[in-house]
């Protein structure tokens, strides 16, 4: 774990056509806090921290003002073709879970993304971007051919890059997974 707190501007993409949700907590139980002006975040602030003393409240408040409130976690809901942006900062690893919101889908497989401290600091760009997979049948076999299919598997997957447009090797990067019937 990082001693420094690492502020980082992210820019949220979502490239592909269905609807998903992020939600997005620091590692080790560790807060983060974050900076926003978009209707899309939905916040769940830490319990409420126990001061000893009024210049530890002070600190407190200051620090909320400058940096933003101290975070449990943030739930971000992103259109298909949106984008939000948000600032953050955080000591540790930040894990983005990524969920496919889709009602006429099944098989749902979360995904998981985990940026480290060291990765962290400056401007990324995270993109999630779609991808089609196998068809099956009604009878849930592997289809052949585009005549029988009746579900087909969707894949969200994720990629990061820095300022200068370069991807970032992210080790702990799973995709979201579900089967969308057509």
């Amino acid at each position: 774990m990082s001693i420094l707190l690492n502020s980082t501007l992210f820019n949220v993409s979502n490239t592909g056509s269905k609807y998903i949700q992020i939600s997005l907590r620091a590692d080790q139980d560790s807060s983060f806090r974050i900076r926003h002006s978009s209707k899309c975040i939905y916040e769940t602030p830490r319990s409420n921290v126990e001061h000893a003393s009024y210049a530890s409240w002070f600190v407190h408040g200051i620090t909320s003002i400058m940096r933003g409130s101290s975070m449990e976690y943030v739930r971000i809901n992103l259109q298909s073709k949106e984008t939000v942006q948000f600032e953050c900062n955080c000591k540790s690893a930040l894990i983005f879970d990524t969920c496919i919101v889709d009602s006429s889908s099944t098989d749902h497989n979360t995904g998981e993304m985990i940026i480290p401290p060291e990765s962290q600091g400056s401007e990324l760009h995270v993109i999630y971007s779609e991808d089609r997979g196998l068809g099956y049948t009604c009878d849930g076999n592997v289809a052949i051919g585009l005549k029988n299919v009746n579900t087909q598997t969707v894949i969200v997957y994720t990629i990061v890059k820095n300022v200068d447009g370069n991807a970032l090797h992210i080790e702990d990067n799973t995709p979201a997974m579900c089967k969308t019937y057509i």
